[in-house]
């Protein structure tokens, strides 16, 4: 309750102080062409609502001076091209927006206008998406309860999305595929888990290294990528950097339970150039220190990162580029009951000192040119790292330490990226491009194996190294794709996407396919089938076997030749906006999977994709399939009015198949997900907003396979009971979400004060089973943070 009355107490106090005068704002951007990137030289931009507008010049740019504050959207029209009609999105007393208008070329029919005002508002960034796909805002990111600024979060309000196990670690499960399947790229490049505290071979982790202040309009897929998208099985996310302003400089500071911000943007040639940087500091290990663990019990955390973006224009604006960067560096501490009598031997976490470093950097240069009025060019170069590394002690009733697992997972790349954009006519398109990387690894995991994990005391003799491997590799991505206008309202993508691995000259060869039509009433109809292949985590080729012949122990590389994991999408889908901003959106979709590593053994039921985190630590051949099926469904209605919502339900079934031709349930085939999500804001008189919303998340409980009680009690350790792997689930998974906020508009500054509230019931789930060697029994495991309260105050100047 004290957080609560502190929110209440300074939104008071802002009520009480801000005084009632007329405040507004400069709305000013760029209107581009969306294929071709050229400037749209005399469209004409008008404040939706209001008599209050501008024309683009010959650079694309316009600016409207004394914008009212609040919430406001724009309209955009130009001849020969399809009118835009906005989201919308919030002005501020200090900040000014700057807005990147790209226009559809009209084909000519005037009811394809008229619609595409209303579809505006969801479609993504990528115009060749479309099924499965969506743009969100940095505005989404922080009103969404317990969102906290993070995509990955933000993501679970979406349908066919659901949590891992753990709702503090950031995973994301996409149409029961796992968490392995997640691409993440930035600024047209591919890269590594940007999580802090991320884990190996996962997408997962904490909390996001993007910085909120840097993020422009982005991309979240699940399914159906276009040609241009490889290495991915089941999602991505495409995430851009916004530019700086280049009249002004702005400033935010943002403090925080989960850590302190602090954003500065200006120009650098004013017109033609501007910085962004944003550094974040947390504080979560000052929380732990004071007994306040936000993550798990005995559990500490801290982490930083930076993200900056620097922004050249050419001065008739044909020509950009921009120099980026993101870093992030993160520790997880799992901490011993402190008090060596109070450690339970049935219980190994107990005993154990576990940490957890992880890092993740990327900088690099792009460069846009419109080569003509028919084509433009994209090219970025770009420097990436990650490191993640673990180590693991078991203390004995002394504090005695015994390591028991080590782990170092490094790798380092210089990445580069291309993308051609050609229109042939108003009817016809072609795009093609490359992705290649020169990637430099060490990698190494050695384990001191336990007979039963309930006992420290219980350990085999000798240690084991199971990852070893060092060198350097190039991994090739290509892809093009034509896209026609066939005919009114129907529109069709092809494409094909190559991927190669010169580490074992692995490729693969990835047809794609699309289809939409559009009705003059705003409803459409859309199919999609693509091939999409992803490259195994590096470490996993380099498992190490030993064997014994004539008493010698050798060792091989036994995974050198595994091929990449592949899903054939099969999706349909349909969606109607409405002219009210309603959107009512049905898919159903079919995943054949094939090429999953599996083991050779008769009757073993390993199959990589059952995991979502880490690789193949045994001999494995890439004969495992599977397949997903399953319908997901939204209701939504975009901010508008003061209020938004969002309905969701997924039914899905996965299944896959061994080595041997046996099938299971995944261990991600949870059966359902849904989530309810709305918010309503409520404006005053002197240009303040108070701003309530909640979400509410209701998943099927996850799968584990039952004991074989009577096998597990002869030895002494949990053995599955055979066929019957991933036959049980939890519980049902339940979550209340919260959040309240209250922004203010001063002369010379604004703030916003928030309360989210992750899990506002303290619904404590079931996350896991652990096997107790004393009962004999699987014990259900609760964890998590219950109700945690994040209260942050946010100051523009």
């Amino acid at each position: 309750m004290k957080y609560f009355s502190l929110t209440w107490l300074i939104i008071t106090f802002y009520s009480i102080t801000v005084f009632a005068q007329n405040k507004t704002q400069t709305i000013s951007g760029t209107v581009i062409d969306r294929v071709t990137r050229q400037p749209v030289i005399g469209a004409s931009v008008s404040v939706i609502g209001s008599t209050q507008g501008a024309i683009s010049d010959a650079s694309g740019k316009f600016s409207i001076l004394n914008v009212n504050i609040g919430r406001r959207s724009v309209k955009c029209t130009s001849i020969g091209y399809e009118t835009f009609s906005s989201e919308e999105f919030i002005i501020n007393s200090v900040r000014e927006v700057v807005l990147t208008i790209d226009l559809k070329e009209s084909t000519g029919e005037l009811q394809e206008v008229k619609i595409t005002a209303s579809q505006n508002t969801s479609r993504p960034v990528n115009d060749l998406a479309y099924v499965s796909a969506r743009s969100f805002t940095t505005e989404e990111t922080e009103r969404i309860p317990a969102s906290v600024n993070d995509p990955g979060r933000m993501a679970l309000s979406y349908p066919g999305v659901k949590a891992g196990r753990d709702e503090s670690e950031n995973k994301i499960i996409v149409r029961g595929n796992s968490p392995f399947g997640i691409l993440w790229r930035l600024e047209g490049i591919d890269i590594p888990n940007p999580n802090h505290f991320a884990q190996p071979g996962s997408g997962g982790g904490g909390i996001t290294v993007f910085s909120a202040q840097l993020m422009s309009r982005s991309d979240f897929f699940t399914g159906g990528m276009p040609a241009e998208y490889g290495n991915a099985l089941s999602g991505a996310f495409d995430i851009r950097f916004r530019e700086g302003n280049q009249q002004k400089q702005q400033y935010r500071t943002k403090i925080g339970v989960l850590g302190l911000d602090f954003s500065t943007e200006g120009a650098i040639q004013k017109g033609r150039s501007s910085y962004l940087v944003n550094y974040r500091y947390s504080t979560l290990g000052l929380l732990s220190q004071m007994g306040i663990y936000l993550v798990g019990e005995r559990v500490t955390n801290n982490f930083q990162d930076l993200s900056f973006n620097l922004a050249f224009h050419s001065k008739d604006g044909k020509k950009t580029m921009t120099i980026f960067g993101l870093g992030g560096m993160s520790e997880e501490h799992y901490l011993p009951v402190e008090d060596p009598q109070k450690r339970v031997l049935g219980k190994s976490d107990n005993w154990e000192d576990r940490i957890r470093p992880a890092n993740m950097g990327a900088v690099g240069v792009t460069f846009n040119a419109n080569l003509n009025e028919k084509s433009s060019l994209k090219l970025v170069i770009a420097a990436i790292g990650s490191s993640i590394n673990r180590t693991a002690d078991t203390l004995n009733l002394k504090n005695v330490p015994y390591r028991y697992e080590t782990q170092k997972y490094e790798e380092s790349r210089l990445a580069t990226s291309m993308a051609y954009n050609y229109k042939l006519s108003t009817k016809t398109r072609f795009k093609a491009g490359a992705i290649l990387n020169l990637v430099d690894f060490v990698f190494f995991k050695e384990t001191a194996p336990r007979r039963n994990v309930s006992d420290i005391n219980q350990f085999n003799a000798g240690r084991q190294t199971s990852v070893s491997g060092s060198g350097n590799t190039q991994t090739s991505q290509v892809f093009a794709q034509v896209v026609q206008n066939v005919a009114k309202g129907l529109t069709m993508n092809a494409g094909l996407h190559l991927m190669y691995l010169s580490l074992n000259k692995t490729s693969s060869l990835e047809p794609r396919f699309s289809i939409q039509y559009l009705s003059p009433n705003a409803h459409s109809i859309s199919f999609a089938y693509g091939l999409h292949s992803q490259f195994l985590p590096m470490s996993a080729y380099f498992y190490v076997r030993k064997d014994s012949l004539d008493g010698k122990i050798t060792t091989t590389k036994a995974n050198t030749n595994l091929q990449f994991p592949r899903s054939n999408h099969f999706i349909l889908s349909y969606n109607y906006i409405t002219p009210k901003l309603w959107k009512f959106s049905v898919e159903a979709y079919y995943q054949l999977i094939n090429r999953v590593p599996v083991e050779t053994k008769i009757g073993s039921t390993y199959w990589m994709l059952n995991y979502a985190e880490s690789f193949p630590e045994t001999s494995a051949v890439s004969k495992g399939k599977g397949k997903n099926k399953g319908i997901d469904i939204s209701v939504e209605r975009f901010f508008s009015k003061k209020y938004y919502l969002l309905i969701t339900g997924s039914i899905f079934d996965a299944k896959y198949q061994t080595f041997d031709g046996s099938m299971y349930n995944s261990a991600f085939n949870d059966r359902f997900s849904t989530a309810l999500t709305f918010g309503r804001e409520f404006s005053f008189k002197n240009g303040s907003v108070f701003q309530i919303g909640g979400r509410s998340i209701f998943n099927g409980g996850y799968r584990y396979t039952p004991i074989d009680a009577i096998e597990s009690a002869k030895q002494k350790r949990y053995v599955a009971l055979k066929g019957a792997d991933y036959a049980s689930f939890a519980p049902n998974y339940f979550r209340i979400d919260g959040r309240v906020s209250y922004r203010t508009n001063r002369k010379r500054f604004a703030s916003v004060v928030s309360l989210d509230i992750q899990n506002a019931t303290n619904q404590i789930n079931y996350t896991s089973v652990q096997y107790n060697s004393i009962t004999n029994k699987l014990e259900p495991r609760k964890s998590g943070s219950g109700l945690v309260p994040i209260l942050s105050y946010q100051l523009d100047f």
